[in-house]
């Protein structure tokens, strides 16, 4: 199928980013973050949907030609994977449309991720764009299933139900639960009354269903199908497409042209942003790369087929050679010419020993916000962690193309049907505390039993005694005066009055720990109650619909 040739993207005089004063994790039920606002992301895209040109950009030619080629390639990935998978292409003026575009890690994955994809779609139709979700499928899978609550006796746990163990291997490598395996895990997901919703029995209905052994693949028709259902049309597309054509190559081929100052400028954003944030741990977010005169670390992964992820790094050593585990990949010849015809070269030379080089975190985005998206929307860690991109890219092309903040707070609704009549754990802590140094306050000391007052009298009397001899000490300016060591003494008495105290009021004590169990307890199930993180299609559908609603109305 043909495509028109897609416009360039559009950059605002005026960079369009988030606060990140502003981006605060929603946890509460209902909560919602979009940043910059909703309404402003889509006159910002009405806007571009006018223009046709880069406006004001100070980007190189090379970068706007890297970027119609880029978009030409992104159309055919787009087509090419809903022919795969099924489901209806890109419109024919797609391509001339302004492209939001989101993504994540192939998983079964929150609300609050969701959100992204929500406000993607709200955006496009609200702006007559094209929403496109990209499936970062170079990323391995922490978990293959999701973690589930139920009831165990009094206690509200999270269990996993997967059906494999993670992988070190890259999601595009990973296959689906075929056979006994996927019958075994949906049966398990049958095994939890907390969360057998609507929306689950859409999910299981629709993995029942396809025998697609290929992961990715699989678990993005589960999830277009559900989405489709709520009224959203977003692409979803594998970045293992995008990153298999010329436009990529060529975007790595520029890196390891200007390796030696732009690992630099990349270390020294990572340097910037650790010392505005206040990290001292050297590899957080994300560790430097690391630079010798012989050797350089490039911010990319690179990999053989069925083959875990390693560093890809340079090497310096009769000429300029990409380094893997087994191979040597030389690049020398590629340094000098034509962009484009080297960047084939540098293609060609990888798949002939089936190597892979994919971006990781902050080249990802670059490679995105610069070259695909005219608005690229970000979760919570994506858009901290995309002020270090802002200035790698203003430092290597002047510009820093816009991007947003999604996320919501997005709960099961099942804390309302746990007891939190002990919920109160800090006023018991208290009590608690002040039971160990003052028991006979458990009860009116007009009712306190005769061996009762007179120990709660001998107290007093020790701690008068023991305050005038310490104001007694003070007058002398000495800290351990003539008295100090009948304070010793008068202390060691005081405790044990109120360790003889404490026999007495067994009852009131047991109460105090007995709630205080109970309101651990309480807190513990409200925390897993509470977890913001539980699969999408845990929830009822009738949710996440409130969900899609609340995102929509902030579009509009």
């Amino acid at each position: 199928m043909e495509t028109s040739q897609p416009s360039s993207q559009v950059l605002s005089p005026k960079a369009l980013i988030p606060d990140p004063a502003a981006i605060i994790v929603p946890r509460r039920h209902g909560e919602v973050l979009i940043e910059p606002p909703a309404a402003e992301l889509a006159e910002f895209l009405t806007s571009a949907r006018a223009n046709t040109i880069r406006s004001g950009s100070r980007t190189p030619a090379t970068i706007d030609i890297l970027a119609n080629l880029a978009r030409r390639e992104l159309m055919d990935a787009m087509i090419r994977f809903a022919g795969e998978t099924g489901f209806s292409p890109p419109p024919p003026d797609a391509a001339v449309r302004p492209w939001v575009v989101t993504g994540h890690q192939v998983e079964l994955y929150h609300p609050g991720v969701w959100s992204k994809v929500i406000l993607t779609d709200a955006l496009a139709k609200q702006s007559h764009a094209l929403a496109i979700d990209l499936l970062v499928d170079h990323d391995t899978v922490d978990h293959l299933g999701c973690a589930v609550p139920r009831w165990i006796g009094p206690e509200l746990e999270k269990q996993m139900a997967t059906w494999a163990e993670a992988s070190a291997l890259p999601a595009e490598f990973l296959s689906s639960p075929q056979g006994e395996e996927k019958t075994r895990w949906l049966s398990d997901l049958q095994q939890f009354p907390l969360v057998q919703t609507d929306s689950l029995r859409e999910f299981t209905d629709q993995w029942q269903e396809d025998s697609d052994a290929h992961y990715v693949s699989w678990m993005s028709r589960s999830r277009r199908t559900f989405e489709l259902s709520f009224g959203m049309d977003v692409q979803h597309v594998p970045c293992s497409y995008i990153c298999s054509g010329l436009a990529w190559h060529s975007f790595v081929l520029l890196w390891l042209r200007q390796s030696h100052d732009w690992c630099k400028k990349y270390n020294t954003a990572v340097d910037q942003y650790r010392l505005e944030q206040d990290i001292t741990n050297p590899g957080r977010p994300m560790p430097n790369l690391a630079l010798t005169e012989k050797k350089m670390e490039l911010p990319f992964w690179i990999y053989a087929d069925h083959q875990p992820r390693q560093r890809l790094a340079l090497q310096n050593n009769n000429g300029l050679h990409m380094i893997s585990a087994n191979h040597r990949i030389d690049a020398t010849d590629l340094l000098n010419g034509d962009l484009l015809s080297a960047a084939e070269k540098l293609r060609q030379r990888l798949e002939s020993v089936a190597l892979r080089v994919r971006p990781r975190a902050l080249t990802l985005t670059m490679f995105v916000r610069l070259l695909l998206s005219d608005l690229f929307i970000h979760g919570i860690g994506g858009a901290l962690y995309d002020q270090m991109t802002d200035q790698i890219m203003d430092q290597l092309f002047g510009v820093r193309p816009a991007y947003a903040c999604a996320s919501a707070g997005w709960l099961l609704p099942i804390a309302g049907h746990i007891d939190q009549s002990h919920a109160d754990i800090s006023q018991l802590k208290w009590r608690q505390h002040h039971l160990r140094s003052n028991p006979e306050q458990l009860v009116p000391k007009t009712s306190l039993p005769g061996q009762a007052l007179e120990l709660s009298k001998q107290r007093h009397d020790l701690i008068t005694s023991i305050n005038q001899s310490l104001i007694a000490d003070r007058r002398e300016h000495r800290r351990r005066g003539v008295h100090w060591l009948q304070r010793r003494a008068d202390f060691r008495q005081l405790h044990e009055i109120n360790a003889r105290l404490l026999t007495l009021f067994d009852p009131q004590v047991n109460q105090i720990a007995s709630q205080m169990t109970s309101a651990e307890l309480t807190q513990k199930n409200l925390s897993v109650a509470s977890w913001r993180e539980y699969f999408i299609a845990l929830h009822p559908r009738a949710s996440l619909q409130q969900l899609v609603a609340v995102i929509r109305s902030k579009a509009t």
